[in-house]
């Protein structure tokens, strides 16, 4: 990224407001092309993180139509004996600002000191920014789970039909439970033909339209749903005689199909993704040994009616959090650009200070009846379910 900005006079930023402009710019640029998730987000319908533009932190509130389920009308009979309902859901978010900034040492040590100092500061608070939105994105997803398969060491998956909820059945498993294609299978099954974790019918999960550009200018698309696992959960899944066996017919990946970072593989058309691991500097997969607190300062409490830090899906084994994502997986509320400031009246002129921050609210898809309506989808997990191994 470093590169894109030889093209900006930096020196000139203050005859030249704009020059604050473009650091913005290519910030935000960057922070979508770096990420795993970039593949997922759009504006459509059919993407897994839906994303909506946002202008101030005023509450925002994304809206979903239900698919009409009315019998219609048959042969001459009239409309009006049998009018469908219309059911438009919504739920209400809260954008906040979140940003960083960075103080240089006095000018004096250094001639270039405050040009190299908002050169490296422009890097530095986009790998910042990158790391906290999609940390936020992560604790979101892992969030009160309404749905779930449950890994077990001797059937693929356990039977948690008489479990009261699913951090209940996450807290069933023991060490060996670990990921098997078994399991994600039945996770693609309950996705496909609506079924939840009681073994209840729910509604089926739409799947995701995810496209990209290669660099020879082709466009390459999956509609399908997307398989997320931390390392410890990839790692088991790779010593599984299945997925090696399957594992064989799979096609190219790598330098020839790079729609996902991460892509390690297909089950039945899905990809599975190596999400990796959640440390401080770093936004991988959550597991029940990443700290309550951790988890807490990257989510904001305002987008969740309920809270479920990593610890309430594990008892006295570590669990590992993975998840299968459709189309309206999560919803994203952002401002379109990032902002970025450079200040140099900091201690009496000797230091510079640049910051950047954005607008932003992540919340997973959880939509209720406008008019009271009932509705499969109401106050559920509109297109995820959780995957709960052992940390082994």
């Amino acid at each position: 990224m470093l590169s894109e900005l030889n093209s900006i006079d930096i020196a000139g930023w203050k005859d030249n407001p704009n020059v604050c402009v473009q650091l913005g710019n290519v910030i935000e640029k960057a922070v979508w092309k770096k990420s795993p998730f970039e593949p997922l987000m759009g504006k459509g319908e059919n993407r897994g993180i839906r994303t909506y533009s946002v202008k101030n932190d005023q509450p925002y509130r994304p809206r979903l139509k239900a698919p009409l389920a009315g019998d219609g009308v048959i042969g001459n009979a009239d409309f009006e004996t049998n009018y469908d309902n219309l059911e438009i859901l919504s739920q209400t978010i809260y954008p906040m600002v979140v940003g960083n900034s960075t103080k240089s040492p006095i000018k004096q040590y250094s001639a270039l000191a405050h040009i190299d100092f908002v050169r490296e500061s422009t890097d530095s608070l986009t790998n910042w920014i990158l790391r906290v939105r999609d940390k936020n994105i992560i604790t979101a997803l892992a969030n009160d789970f309404t749905n779930c398969v449950v890994c077990d060491a001797t059937n693929g998956y356990k039977d948690t039909s008489n479990e009261p909820s699913v951090q209940s059945a996450a807290r069933k498993i023991k060490a060996g439970d670990v990921c098997n294609v078994r399991a994600l299978r039945r996770a693609i099954f309950m996705a496909q033909s609506g079924v939840n974790y009681k073994g209840k019918e729910a509604f089926p999960i739409k799947p995701i339209n995810s496209s990209t550009i290669t660099e020879s200018g082709l466009s390459i698309e999956y509609v399908s749903y997307i398989i997320l696992l931390d390392a410890y959960a990839y790692e088991q899944l790779k010593n599984d005689v299945e997925w090696i066996e399957m594992q064989k017919y799979a096609g190219v990946r790598g330098e020839n199909n790079r729609l996902f970072k991460g892509l390690v593989g297909e089950i039945d058309g899905c990809p599975v993704i190596n999400m990796g691991v959640w440390t401080k500097t770093e936004a991988g997969f959550l597991n029940s040994e990443v700290s309550d607190e951790e988890y807490l300062r990257h989510i904001n409490a305002q987008n969740h009616t309920t809270l479920t830090p990593p610890s309430s899906y594990a008892d006295s084994q570590p669990v590992c959090i993975g998840a299968l994502i459709g189309a309206g997986a999560l919803v994203m509320a952002a401002s379109d650009t990032t902002r970025f400031y450079i200040d140099d009246t900091q201690d009496a002129g000797r230091k510079v200070v640049c910051g950047a921050d954005k607008l932003l609210a992540i919340s997973k898809g959880r939509f209720v009846a406008d008019r009271g309506v009932y509705t499969p989808y109401n106050n559920t997990d509109f297109a995820c379910i959780g995957i709960f191994s052992s940390k082994e």
